[in-house]
């Protein structure tokens, strides 16, 4: 058949194309030419109800490709040959190449010579002017040139828009559930009684898509091709067929799979660990001082006792520039170090270590360590600080320091690095320790209203040994958590 014999003509050559057309009529006033194709709009069946639009094109050798597009926004597709041979109602398998990409697709005859297609959705995207779209179907292939389509195409959204909004109306819903479409394609398109998905249904059906890396094309709440090959790919994904009709049942399935990628993409809680250990002593029943650098950056702080776990301690006040941190525990004491206050330090005192260094290493029950003051200063004159003589390691941070009576002098916060020392001067010094005085202690606790008590001034001088009862009866090991 060839273009430009007539009206009536090339709409008969389009009826080929269309199955049960015999039981559908172009809506009057709904065809229009745009370019080398032909747009008309089809009710259902012998009905007034609008089906769908479709657009199309016969060539001389009597190939013709027509595309369907439904309210549903399902696109279709068919084809005529005059010399396909084919046997009605049977199916085919064919081919179908655009530009350098080709689908394999299956098909049912609806004469010798016109097939409907289940085609990928995918190949609707890619009808292109300037290409041509090749058919292969029992051996014998055509070819028809897709030039002007795009306008084509627009034309064909415009007409389902148009009577769309016909077919809504009440006055034309049906009174008993229809016959099978007329469109081009009746294996893959939907129901025509099936209701027209809302915008706000397609638009979350494209946000979805998105949100998965689908390509939907704007977020519009109107399905076009890029939607149904998106919610195509989607479906295929899952093991469906894929027809890329929008309906709940999609929007369900997507929110599902949105939610379980979020869950398996969301970071998993970092387990906690121990990521440092120093020691602590007890002022009050329940109140501990330590090193603020022991505390520092710790999501929890549990107190070890001998290997045992005494429960969390929660910051009270913390000091950066004096290293110093006072703590609440759950877990009372029955021995705490009272404060020597107003009782000048003097250079050469004994002086008396208690703490829990090397973890794991040394003994759970805390080290005791004797030396003496060695000067009122620390490193560069800093005078919070006093030099001492007892052997500390890493451990032993915020453990107390006691003078002959028991009472609390210091705490241990530094040794100094021997190694760099060594580098540096080429010897390496022995027993260069620090402590913070107990008067900076004092201060730090009155500035934020932290209680404690100071000892008796006259306080007796005790044995070695019970001044480090004393010291192991009120520290704790403090373990701090990230």
């Amino acid at each position: 058949m060839k273009v430009g014999v007539g009206w009536r003509a090339v709409l008969l050559g389009a009826a080929v194309l269309l199955p049960d057309l015999a039981a559908a009529d172009t809506i009057a006033g709904s065809a229009s030419q745009v370019g080398a194709w032909r747009v008309s709009g089809y009710t259902r069946g012998k009905t007034a109800i609008f089906d769908h639009c479709t657009l199309y094109r016969v060539q001389s050798d009597g190939f013709g490709l027509a595309v369907g597009y439904t309210p549903q926004g399902v696109w279709t597709m068919g084809a005529e040959a005059p010399g396909w041979g084919l046997v009605a109602n049977e199916s085919y398998t064919g081919t179908a190449q655009v530009g350098t990409s080709t689908y394999t697709f299956a098909g049912r005859a609806l004469n010798e010579r016109a097939m409907a297609f289940n085609v990928a959705p995918e190949i609707f995207g890619q009808l292109k002017s300037g290409l041509q779209f090749v058919v292969t179907v029992n051996q014998k292939r055509y070819a028809i040139s897709l030039d002007g389509i795009e306008a084509a195409t627009q034309r064909t959204r415009e007409c389902v828009r148009q009577y769309a909004d016909t077919a809504r109306a009440p006055t034309q819903a049906p009174a008993q559930p229809p016959a099978q479409a007329s469109g081009v394609l009746p294996s893959t398109s939907a129901s025509s009684s099936a209701a027209v998905p809302s915008a706000s249904l397609v638009m979350a059906i494209q946000g979805l898509l998105a949100r998965l890396g689908y390509d939907p094309g704007p977020i519009n709440g109107e399905v076009g091709l890029r939607t149904n090959i998106a919610i195509a790919a989607f479906q295929k994904s899952l093991g469906e067929r894929g027809d890329g009709l929008p309906s709940e049942g999609v929007r369900v399935k997507l929110e599902k799979v949105v939610a379980e990628r979020a869950a398996a993409s969301a970071p998993k809680p970092k387990e906690k660990a121990v990521a440092a250990t120093g020691t602590g002593f007890y002022i009050s029943s329940d109140t501990i001082v330590t090193n603020f650098h022991v505390v520092d950056g710790c999501v929890e702080m549990r107190l070890h006792k001998s290997g045992g776990d005494l429960g969390a301690a929660q910051v009270l006040a913390t000091s950066r520039a004096d290293d110093l941190a006072a703590l609440r525990a759950e877990a009372s004491a029955k021995s705490f170090l009272r404060l020597r206050i107003g009782a000048p330090i003097k250079a050469a005192e004994p002086v008396l270590v208690f703490g829990y260094p090397l973890a794991e290493a040394l003994s759970s029950a805390g080290n005791t360590t004797v030396g003496n003051v060695t000067a009122l200063a620390g490193l560069r004159d800093d005078s919070r600080y006093i030099q001492i003589s007892a052997a500390v390691q890493p451990g032993n941070s915020g453990g107390p320091a006691l003078d002959e009576a028991g009472r609390l002098m210091g705490v241990v916060v530094a040794k100094l690095n021997a190694l760099a020392i060594a580098r540096l001067t080429g010897d390496i010094p022995q027993n260069v320790n620090f402590a913070i005085k107990v008067a900076t202690l004092a201060s730090f606790l009155e500035a934020h209203g932290v209680g404690y008590t100071p000892a008796d001034a006259a306080a007796r001088e005790l044995t070695l040994t019970q001044r480090a009862e004393r010291a192991e009866a009120s520290s704790v090991q403090v373990a701090c958590w990230k």
